[in-house]
Formats: C-alpha cells, structure tokens, sequence
C-alpha cells in the first residue's frame, strides 16, 4: 500500500498548530488548535503580533474539504495566553478530541518548552462539553492541581476515532472508548500505549475508570490492566513517535496511525524537516505495520490529522490536517504556513 499527498491547501483565516478535528451529530467538525489566534473573515498575519492563546477550540463547517469555513467557538482563555507557563514551568496545549453522543472531549495537558530538547508533555485531563465548546469541566486550575494522568506516561492522549458522533461496531468499540499516547513528549517520543474507557463511563472524567492495554488480543478483557505502569507499547520506534492519534478506515478494515518526527533533531533544533510514517493495523493494538514514509523540508508539516468526514466510501481516499513550520508564525502572507492546511490523501492498494 502506498499513500500519495495530493497539493496543500492552506486556509488563510487561521493561524495556529496542532489542529485535532472531530466529526459531531450535526455533521460540523470540531477542532482545537494550540498557541493560536481566532480566525478570521480576512487572512491573518505575524502570531507575534496578536493576543494568542496556548489553545482554542472551533467550529469547521462545510460539507467538502474545499469549502471549509472555520470559527472560533472558545478562545480557552483560561488555558492562559499564549506561551504562559505556570510555576511549574510548563504551558497548557490540547491533545485529541472526540464527539460521543453529542458531547465534545478533549485532552489538555502540560507541556515544557525547552529549545535544547523535546517538549515534554504531561500531567494530562480529559475535559467535557455539552454545549458544542461554549463551556467545559472540568476547569483549567482543577486539571492543573488534580491533573487526571499525572506524569508523561499517558501525557499526550489522542483518540482512536471511528465515525461520525463515534459510532463504531468493531473491537468492542461499541462498549469502549480507545486513546494512545507516547511516553511524554510532543515530538520524537520513543513508544506508544493504548488505552481505554467505557462508554458510560466516559462523561464522568475519571482516570480510575480507564485501562490500558498490556500485550496479546485486546478483544480479552485479561489483556487490559487498571494499573498505567502494567501497560505495554502497541508500536516502538525511538525518537519516531510523537503526538498523534488513529484513524478506523471501515471500508478497508484497517486502522491507519500517521506518525511524524523532526528528522534532524528535535522541532526546536530543526522545524523546517519533517517525516511522516504511514502505519497500518487490523486492530487498535496491532501489529502496526509501516507502509509509506513522506518527508517534508522546508515546509516541516506536522501533528497530521485524518478527517473522519471526508473519508470516502471504498477508503481510500482522504483529508489530512497538518500544519507547515511554526518558525514562519511572525510572516507575513505566503510567507507564513503556520496555519490550517488540508491535504488530500490517496491510497493505493
């Protein structure tokens, strides 16, 4: 199998990374994006000289990739301004994000900058909105002082996402919700763990009632442990596996993972290259098989996204979201791709 990127499309109203949509009940996406600003009617210009915010949350509405329209929901103001730290040093990013029975989730977490090396990224919480990102509990200094995974171990959560509203049929998808994380970076992490949460257990944001995967069939209950440190990696690749979730591709029965990493170094070393792994599995846990690798030198896309709603009906055609260097944020015009960018994906069997 081989995935062929067709031309980028950059939407010029936004500007911000690490853009995480899902696909909600009213057929809109929903998506955060991290060290942002709102968008707008016109197309916006230099990060440094706008009042951003370490995250956001919008609404992308529009029935073709083409024709999506982006609004700010929610500035998180919250969450800080953009590139606030705390006393512990770090800053609040988002990490994935999913509908499920009307109700939108996301993860946030504390993340530290350090230009010599990778941004850690830990003490993780799930928060909740039942009024499509208008409001949200649980609140930034509860997350902040009870953070809901304490650590780096599951510190950059994303979602395994299935269809529309979360409807899923497969691997017990129906009865649980399914997360991945690297072990405590936002890029070039060194290994994935998958985790888990019933359905009715979810709205109730509570790390208690999650499990994680511990090797062999995840269809067995005795595979899955309520004990972090029990948990085994789904996939291995030291400094090759940064924050990203999985998509489930129905028509092929196949989950895809598109994994990236700054292929110099760390992003804050070398942010202009990139690489993108293509990885296939017959389940959430594996076996994940790499299938395709694309590299990206001067744009240095990153943190990809496949788009449940455009994914069409034989599979193999698709819209990833990604987002070109964050050291062309200060540009002006083309000359900044630190911005929404939609490119489509074909695959070939």
């Amino acid at each position: 199998m081989k995935a062929i990127l067709g031309k980028p499309k950059i939407d010029m109203t936004s500007l911000g990374d690490t853009w995480d949509a899902c696909w909600a009940e009213d057929d809109n996406l929903y998506a955060t994006s991290d060290d942002t600003v709102e968008f707008s009617e016109r197309p916006v210009n230099n990060l440094n000289k706008r009042p951003g915010n370490n995250l956001q949350f919008h609404l992308l509405s529009g029935n073709a990739p083409a024709g999506l329209k982006g609004r700010t929901i929610n500035r998180m103001v919250e969450y800080g301004t953009m590139t606030s730290k705390g006393p512990d040093g770090c800053m609040w990013k988002a990490g994935g994000n999913i509908c499920v029975g009307g109700k939108l989730y996301a993860f946030v977490g504390r993340h530290g900058l350090n230009f010599s090396a990778r941004q850690t990224a830990e003490n993780s919480s799930l928060i909740m909105s039942s009024d499509k990102g208008l409001s949200w509990k649980r609140t930034a200094r509860e997350n902040y002082e009870n953070p809901m995974f304490p650590g780096g171990r599951f510190g950059s959560p994303f979602f395994v996402k299935y269809g529309k509203d979360g409807e899923a049929f497969v691997h017990n998808a129906d009865k649980y919700i399914y997360a991945v994380s690297n072990d405590g970076f936002w890029e070039n992490g060194d290994n994935m763990i998958l985790g888990r949460v019933l359905r009715t257990k979810l709205p109730d944001l509570k790390a208690a009632d999650w499990q994680y995967f511990t090797g062999k069939d995840g269809m067995a209950d005795k595979n899955w442990s309520g004990k972090l440190q029990e948990a085994e990696p789904v996939l291995v690749n030291p400094g090759r596996c940064s924050m990203t979730g999985i998509q489930y591709i129905a028509p092929l029965r196949r989950y895809l993972m598109i994994q990236w990493y700054y292929t110099k170094g760390t992003g804050h070393v070398a942010p202009a290259d990139t690489a993108w792994i293509f990885y296939e599995a017959p389940a959430p846990w594996g076996p994940w098989t790499a299938f395709d690798e694309k590299q990206f030198s001067p744009e240095g896309y990153y943190n990809p996204c496949i788009v449940s709603k455009f994914i069409s009906p034989d599979g193999l055609k698709m819209t990833i979201l990604t987002n070109g260097s964050f050291m062309t944020a200060g540009a002006e015009n083309d000359a900044c791709i630190y911005r929404l960018t939609l490119i489509p994906c074909t695959l070939e069997l």
